[in-house]
């Protein structure tokens, strides 16, 4: 068996195809010599061929030659064949590696082969299907790291907590769905009492304790569908879709009371004193738009204080 034909019998595209047909492709072309760094295919030129690596390496890159690899050929494999098939430019650049023997297999030979040579067009299917597994698995490893980005710019480093940012995109959608299906929604402006005292004792590390305890508290008192941000500072907000005010009363209370005695630790697991809150309570109607519902919560809010902190209170509501 000739040298040529021996190399493209191991190849993935001739992989159990009769030697005659090897021998005549053989006779269609010889192998080419890539220099490393040479550009074998491009989105900006015209491809007329299917291209067998027999020897180095292929790097593919979208975009251009510049952005990052997202595959290596190596030996064995095809390059080529999608611009064959549906007769349009490249989708990306292959350029060699290193030093590079591809063998050129033209468009019309391709074709005949398809049609006339049974594991030829078997192992072009199977070739297709493994470099769009391969791309649609980096898009889907592009899309979580899209997502994870995407959490991390949403989410309050500190607390945990959804952070302002989210909330100003998420709140007037909320309120939105809730008013199209006429639902009651409230939420819940919370500060901690006395945090600049806090602060000012235990210092800064000290209040970011209180404050991650606090937060701690938020996520396991607030119900799934709940959500809980950090509004800023030492002030936090939490939304309660679906929920009147006596049931946004009970979550609250709870969130109120889990505060109070729940122990926080120094960054050196020293134990520090509790803290409190005051609670602001305001629920929608058919003009409430975010801006009225955190301004009437934080009336609210001052209300709470007035009465001498660590309570609730809503609109209309008497001393408790």
């Amino acid at each position: 068996m000739n040298s040529v034909v021996k190399e493209l019998a191991q190849t993935e595209l001739f992989r159990d195809t009769p030697e005659s047909i090897l021998q005549m492709v053989m006779e269609h072309a010889t192998p080419l010599e890539l220099s490393a760094g040479e550009v074998l295919l491009a989105p900006n030129r015209d491809n007329q061929h299917v291209y067998l690596l027999l020897s180095g390496v292929l790097g593919v890159h979208f975009d251009s030659l510049d952005s990052p690899e997202i595959r290596q050929l190596t030996k064995g494999i095809s390059v080529g064949e999608m611009s064959i098939i549906d007769g349009t430019a490249p989708s990306a650049y292959v350029v060699a590696k290193e030093a590079c023997r591809v063998f050129p297999i033209h468009r019309e030979l391709m074709h005949q082969l398809v049609a006339d040579t049974n594991p030829v067009a078997r192992n072009l299917l199977r070739l297709l299907t493994q470099w769009m597994k391969a791309n649609t698995q980096r898009i889907v490893k592009d899309r979580l790291q899209i997502w994870e980005l995407t959490d991390h710019a949403n989410v309050d480093a500190l607390s945990g907590l959804y952070n302002r940012r989210w909330l100003d995109n998420a709140f007037s959608r909320l309120l939105e769905q809730a008013s199209k299906g006429a639902q009651p929604l409230c939420i819940l402006l919370i500060d901690v009492d006395h945090f600049k005292k806090y602060n000012d004792t235990f210092g800064h590390l000290g209040g970011d304790q209180a404050l991650i305890a606090l937060g701690e508290v938020l996520k396991t008192s607030v119900r799934p569908y709940d959500f809980a941000t950090r509004y800023g500072g030492e002030e936090f907000l939490v939304i309660l879709p679906n929920t009147n005010r006596e049931q946004c009363l009970v979550v609250a209370e709870r969130i109120r009371q889990s505060i109070e005695k729940k122990s926080i630790t120094s960054a050196n697991g020293e134990p520090m004193p509790g803290i409190t809150i005051s609670v602001g309570l305001s629920m929608n109607n058919a003009q409430s738009t975010p801006q009225s519902l955190i301004a009437d919560a934080d009336e609210q809010l001052y209300r709470a204080k007035a009465a001498g902190r660590n309570c609730v209170r809503y609109c209309d509501q008497g001393d408790r």
